[in-house]
């Protein structure tokens, strides 16, 4: 395997941190998203260890025009783990969000069934 796309515990905590930050960024964009700050947390927690688990080989891959596979430093590493987070906390923040406000607005509405 190259350099840089091993599996590390380093990369998994970025994501997770940064998962985090990314719900919150989204809840303090969308207001009318938001669900409270432990349910922010966690679905930032979940959201960055859920890409830290699944994308994090992928999203290191950087492949040249010829098809080789480059060489990742560390800070660039980084940086992509980072911002790889802060993208998939902040979606689904706003995903978790918006169904949440579906959801209690179907309940606002009495709960009439298409029949009626």
């Amino acid at each position: 395997m190259p350099d840089g796309l091993a599996w590390t515990t380093a990369n998994l905590v970025i994501q997770i941190v940064t998962g985090v930050l990314g719900a919150h960024i989204a809840a303090a964009a969308a207001h009318e998203h938001r669900f409270g700050f432990l349910g922010h947390t966690l679905v930032g927690a979940i959201a960055g260890a859920g890409s830290g688990w699944l994308l994090q080989q992928l999203v290191v891959t950087l492949v040249t025009e010829a098809g080789t596979v480059n060489g990742v430093s560390a800070v660039d590493n980084a940086v992509i783990q980072g911002f790889t987070g802060l993208v998939v906390g902040g979606c689904a923040m706003l995903a978790v969000g918006l169904v949440k406000r579906l959801s209690e607005e179907h309940k606002a509405s009495g709960e009439k069934s298409p029949k009626e």
